[in-house]
């Protein structure tokens, strides 16, 4: 009898998130960005570029500061706020994190980068039910840049769940939204062969390792998946590529 292979937990993979956008800075902030006006709402929206530039750095300590600053002026600044409790989560500060995330939220309900980056979070901290809850209030922004990988995340954290029919659906959504797209495939791919679905799940697994190229993850799908459907041809000729990845 074919042993299925072992699919991996999905809360052991990193949610991913849309952390700092384009949007947000272009190139690096500088002090010299800050207006001679401490205190203006313009102020505010210059410590925050400063904060995120320090934050995309990895300099943790001084995107604090820039960020603190940026809240002094503007308490309800949805955007400093979210970076902030993005400082905290990678300091380990998870209460602080929360709360931070959680006033972004209310703050600007409709901000979807915020929401998503806060699921990410909740996932981390293996609450995967209410992250799911957050990426289903932030998949309904049609307008959102990155809706293709928020869809790709809420299949995971459903299958985290263990909602098998709820992570299809996302995963094929995610598809639907832009079919170029890779990620969605091979997990929908690992989702149908952890099910006996091994017709189901070769379609999305070809279509991924043709938007994606092959990588050791695919190419071992792809021989589980080949010897589960007992075609040695293609067994011998993943092998073969696996050897040479």
């Amino acid at each position: 009898m074919m042993r299925h292979r072992r699919l991996y937990h999905p809360s052991r993979v990193p949610l991913l998130a849309a952390l700092i956008g384009s949007m947000w800075l272009a190139g690096c902030a500088s002090t010299s960005n800050v207006p001679s006006s401490p205190s203006t709402p313009e102020a505010a929206s210059a410590y925050t570029q400063l904060g995120v530039a320090y934050l995309e750095r990895n300099n943790l300590p001084r995107a604090l500061n820039a960020l603190d600053r940026a809240l002094e002026i503007a308490p309800d600044n949805a955007e400093a706020l979210q970076a902030i409790a993005l400082v905290y989560q990678q300091q380990g500060e998870s209460n602080l994190a929360d709360q931070h995330f959680r006033r972004a939220i209310e703050t600007a309900p409709g901000y979807t980068r915020a929401r998503n980056n806060y699921a990410a979070f909740l996932y981390q901290e293996g609450q995967e039910e209410a992250a799911c809850n957050q990426l289903e209030i932030a998949s309904q922004d049609a307008q959102y840049d990155n809706r293709t990988q928020l869809f790709a995340n809420l299949g995971q954290c459903y299958m985290a769940l263990g909602k098998t029919e709820l992570a299809r659906e996302r995963f094929k959504r995610a598809q639907q939204i832009d079919p170029r797209n890779p990620r969605g495939y091979l997990m929908l791919a690992e989702l149908e062969y952890s099910q006996g679905n091994y017709a189901e799940a070769w379609s999305p697994l070809q279509k991924h390792l043709q938007l994606a190229g092959p990588s050791q993850d695919a190419l071992t799908l792809a021989i589980d998946i080949a010897e589960a459907r007992g075609d040695r041809a293609a067994v011998a000729d993943y092998q073969r590529q696996l050897s040479a990845n």
